[in-house]
């Protein structure tokens, strides 16, 4: 079996799955605008933003396995949803901004592949309190996602055109060229909330190279693929369980 077939196995056993789902709460009014709530109330807080390349057919449902084992962890998890508005990437952004401050409290936020991208601009903002920050297999760099093409146009889609194109759009947005921006990262001294990438050398989805090239601390987790770092069930979770701990600290 294909990296990409494991890949597309793993997915539909997450997409399937029939554990319990969290509290439903809400902190807008659009239908997307929604978080679930996982684990002990006096747990220390983890906010887990799913991914499906910015995708509005591709919600949190499948993060609820990774959500349920981060509570069992002894965390307090919020499983957040987000608007994926094609050619409106700022909502999504500007989504997760309210739920922080409807939350009230600042956490950990760990992020999954668009997640991924979503919570490094959140540890890139310059006007809100700084976060620890776990990116899995992030899409850490939206130009060279679209050059390549990845997700089949996805980071096009989202964005609202090629980075050519939509220049503006790619600089608010791209972690990458936020994270270049020195008024972006002033204050992450030794420190400071800790910001770390985690990337299979074996994603067929979301290539290494993304996070690897990236202006931050990383790991590489060998023979790791897109889903084993969401995975409970993956020989991988153990190791990515260390490093939500380590990050939070």
């Amino acid at each position: 079996m294909t990296a990409a077939q494991d890949e597309g196995a793993v997915l539909a056993r997450l997409l399937g799955d029939t554990g319990p789902s969290g509290v439903l709460e809400r902190y807008g009014d659009d239908p997307d605008q929604v978080y679930e709530i996982y684990g002990p109330e006096r747990g220390p807080l983890v906010v887990v933003v799913h991914g499906g390349y910015f995708r509005p057919s591709i919600d949190r449902a499948h993060a609820r396995p990774q959500a349920r084992a981060l509570a069992d962890a002894g965390y307090r998890v919020v499983l957040a949803e987000y608007r994926r508005v094609p050619g409106d990437p700022v909502v999504s952004v500007t989504d997760l901004e309210a739920l922080e401050d409807h939350l009230g409290e600042l956490g950990t936020w760990v992020g999954h592949s668009a997640g991924g991208t979503l919570v490094l601009l959140r540890g890139a903002t310059p006007d809100r309190p700084r976060v620890p920050v776990l990116a899995l297999a992030p899409v850490a760099d939206l130009v060279a996602a679209a050059r390549e093409d990845l997700g089949d146009g996805a980071v096009v889609d989202w964005v609202g055109g090629t980075p050519e194109q939509q220049v503006q759009a790619y600089a608010t947005v791209d972690p990458r060229q936020r994270w270049s921006a020195p008024f972006a990262t002033d204050g992450y001294g030794p420190d400071a909330p800790r910001v770390l990438l985690a990337h299979g050398d074996a994603d067929a989805t979301v290539p290494l190279h993304l996070s690897t090239d990236f202006p931050a601390e990383s790991v590489t987790l060998a023979g790791a693929h897109h889903f084993d770092v969401v995975d409970p069930q993956s020989p991988y979770w153990p190791r990515v369980l260390e490093l939500v701990r380590e990050v939070s600290g």
